[in-house]
Order: C-alpha cells, then sequence, then structure tokens
C-alpha cells in the first residue's frame, strides 16, 4: 500500500518509467516502489507477463541508472535469477534531465514559431514548415489534402503555456529530490563536534602537564632525600 505522502513520488517515477519503456511498463512501479531486491520472477508474476518479457522491461529501464540489481546463481540449475531495486534518488536525477531537455526542445519550437509560418495537415495533423510545406506543393504527404496555415498567435500561446506546466512540473521534481537526498551534517552539530574534540585535546595535554609535575616532584623528593642521607654520613 503506497503511503499518502509518496503518492505525487510514485506518479513521477510511472511518467519517466512510461518515458523510458512505454505506458504498459508502469504498473513496475507499483511492484518495485519501498521495496529492495525484488525477484525477477515475482515482478512477472505481479505483472502477470512472461519472464522474457519482465527482463526486457527492467533492462530498458535500468539502462538509464535508475535500478539496482545483485544476482544470485542456483547451484543446482546453474543459472542466475536477478533481484532489482528502484533507486529513487536516481530516478529523479533523470527524470529531471529528461525534462530539462523537454523544456530546451520546447523553447526551440517557439522560437521557430515566432520567426516562421507553419503549416499543418487538418486531418494527420502533421505540421512542417514554410520551406516544407512549399516542397511537398502545400499538399500533405500522407493523403493528398491541402495544408492549411497555423495560426501564430493562437501556437505561440499555446506552447508558451506548455514550458510554464514542464518548468512547473521541473520544479516539483527539484523539490522531491531534494527532500529525499540524505541531509547533510548541519553547521551546529560540526561545531559541537569540534568543540568536542578541542575539549579531548585539552583535557590530555592537562592530564599530561600534571603528570610531568607530578615526575617533577617526586624526582626533587628523591633528591632531597639522597642529599638528606649524604649530610646525616659527614662526621
Amino acid at each position: 500500500m503506497i503511503k499518502a505522502k509518496d503518492q505525487n513520488l510514485v506518479l513521477i517515477l510511472k511518467e519517466l518509467v512510461r518515458k523510458i519503456a512505454g505506458k504498459t511498463s508502469e504498473p513496475i512501479v507499483d511492484v518495485l516502489f519501498g521495496k529492495t531486491n525484488v525477484n525477477e520472477f515475482k515482478i512477472a508474476e505481479k505483472l502477470q507477463i512472461t519472464i522474457n518479457q519482465a527482463r526486457n522491461i527492467l533492462y530498458r529501464i535500468s539502462s538509464y541508472g535508475i535500478l539496482d540489481s545483485t544476482r544470485k546463481k542456483d547451484k543446482r540449475k546453474g543459472w542466475y535469477t536477478y533481484f532489482w531495486t528502484l533507486n529513487i534518488i536516481k530516478a529523479l536525477e533523470v527524470f529531471i534531465k529528461l525534462k530539462t531537455k523537454e523544456i530546451e526542445t520546447l523553447e526551440q519550437i517557439l522560437k521557430s514559431h515566432q520567426h516562421k509560418q507553419f503549416y499543418v495537415c487538418p486531418q494527420d495533423n502533421i505540421e512542417m514548415s514554410e520551406e516544407t510545406a512549399m516542397h511537398h506543393n502545400y499538399l500533405c504527404p500522407e493523403c493528398g489534402l491541402l495544408l492549411q496555415p497555423i495560426a501564430k498567435e493562437k501556437k505561440l500561446k499555446e506552447i508558451s503555456s506548455k514550458i510554464e506546466t514542464e518548468k512547473h512540473e521541473l520544479e516539483i521534481v527539484k523539490s522531491e529530490l531534494e527532500s529525499r537526498k540524505p541531509k547533510p551534517i548541519i553547521a551546529k552539530e560540526a561545531k559541537k563536534k569540534v568543540k568536542k574534540e578541542k575539549g579531548k585535546r585539552k583535557k590530555n595535554k592537562e592530564r599530561s602537564r600534571k603528570g610531568k609535575e607530578k615526575g617533577k616532584r617526586q624526582g626533587q623528593k628523591i633528591k632531597g632525600k639522597a642529599t638528606k642521607a649524604k649530610a646525616q654520613k659527614v662526621p
């Protein structure tokens, strides 16, 4: 059962898996989330697919470095079974990289639409620049229908809105990543540790000084006794 506080994270992870391995691969997040070293045969069973299909999905996802795996050899049969763990930190980092690239691509598209006229097929929804449309005699290369000019202002608003949405999602994921990262030692704790070490060194130094003074006093005492004994022997 996924906790309420983790539901947003699970949606992010599912979107990432969808980008990597397709929509049908999304349920693998439910199987792996919150667990470690999940047997690949159990994964296939939970997803109701063959072991080869499960491995194909796992290998595609792991190629992005977001899955950790270990393997164990069956001594009797001689083959290896893999156990998989979803690395949430790495997954969020990869998501941020992919989302950033998507935003950059959208910004390039926006720039192109600002400076060029584009055309679209009313049936197949294929978009192309004026140069490409001219090359095809303003006819759709798929269905042959006459291409229609795209309303520039409307298209620019549409792309700009999408960029803002993507940027907002990116900030949410960045915030999620920061909350999941291991917290470094805070300054107060670090100062406390340094102070403790200084205290130890001071105590050791004081102990050493007292030891030297004690040794010196004992030496003087022994020397005094020897001098006294020598004086008593003199007639």
